[in-house]
């Protein structure tokens, strides 16, 4: 595997192992330079080397790989070797050991597979508290990291968001796929029995409109003459909407607008309350929400203020 073993500081000191031998005695080190900036207010915050433009050695080793990836200023994402890793997030003064093998999380589960030349690979390690911290991480032949989602879920969350994932992948492959929607003034057959399909699962118009590269209204016209929706007619009053839930009437006694629709205006005046310095649960209440979509949407919106900070915080 592709690491990072040796980096040298701005005194010119090097680190690490910079003569560790490489798999392939005829290969190269790899030289790029990192930018190390740990996050404020973490133990790695006193590292000796934070905020320093370290030169870095990688290549693939036998060596073992820490648990942190690292993005070089000059391109790439590599993990690090426990040494390097325990090196960098010392805090200064305190003893730089290598964690024993015991003392390492041991993953809950490994899964990985190759295709096309990338090797797709799954880690899930448990928490103290219970929940998953769950690694997906995409490589090329080189062992180099080019795509990854982590974060920490609850195990009973794993399945809803596999069917999250394949759902985005059916609709991403369709739309790559979906024919011209009109022909000669009207919807190809071809078009219209896709939209009748796609609508059983999707009743957002705009997302719909997207798809089909068409407009809310064309859609809206097409299902119309489909006998897929109705408009009331005089005498004739639109159906009552469907009846809250018993678990949603129960979320909503706590935060009056879960689940609710985000408009505008109400983003643009939780990023200028954000920014104000309102915390999380300040703006819970306000928002009749509750913490984890106030986050979620702090996330979303690239809002910036103390509660934006910790919502980060909180899926590292």
């Amino acid at each position: 595997m592709t690491v990072i073993y040796a980096f040298q500081d701005n005194s010119g000191h090097w680190h690490g192992d910079p003569d560790a031998p490489l798999l392939d005695p005829a290969d190269e080190p790899g030289r790029g330079t990192l930018t190390y900036q740990p996050v404020p207010g973490t133990p790695e915050a006193a590292s000796p080397f934070a905020g320093q433009r370290l030169t870095v050695l990688y290549g693939a080793t036998d060596m073992e790989p820490g648990p942190v990836t690292y993005q070089l200023d000059t391109g790439g994402r590599f993990l690090a070797t426990w040494h390097i890793h325990t090196l960098l997030a010392t805090p200064m003064g305190a003893a730089p050991l290598n964690p024993p093998a015991d003392a390492v999380p041991a993953p809950c589960l490994e899964s990985a597979f190759t295709e096309g030349g990338r090797r797709y690979g799954l880690t899930a390690t448990r928490c103290d508290n219970g929940q998953l911290t769950v690694d997906f991480t995409i490589r090329d032949e080189e062992g180099e990291i080019r795509g990854e989602l982590c974060g920490v879920v609850a195990e009973d969350d794993l399945a809803p968001l596999a069917r999250l994932l394949d759902a985005a992948f059916r609709t991403l492959t369709a739309s790559a796929v979906i024919p011209p929607p009109r022909q000669s003034g009207g919807w190809a057959p071809a078009s219209s029995g896709q939209l009748a399909a796609r609508f059983r699962h999707e009743r957002d118009f705009s997302v719909l409109a997207a798809e089909f590269g068409s407009t809310r209204g064309a859609i809206y016209e097409e299902l119309t003459r489909q006998g897929l929706v109705r408009t009331p007619g005089p005498g004739h009053p639109a159906p009552a909407s469907r009846p809250l839930s018993d678990a949603m009437q129960q979320r909503r006694r706590t935060h009056p607008n879960s689940h609710a629709r985000w408009n505008d205006a109400e983003e643009r005046r939780l990023a200028q309350r954000c920014a104000e310095g309102a915390l999380t649960s300040e703006l819970s209440t306000e928002f009749g929400r509750s913490e984890q979509a106030i986050d979620s949407r702090l996330l979303k919106i690239g809002a910036t203020g103390p509660a934006a900070d910790q919502a980060r915080l909180n899926v590292l």
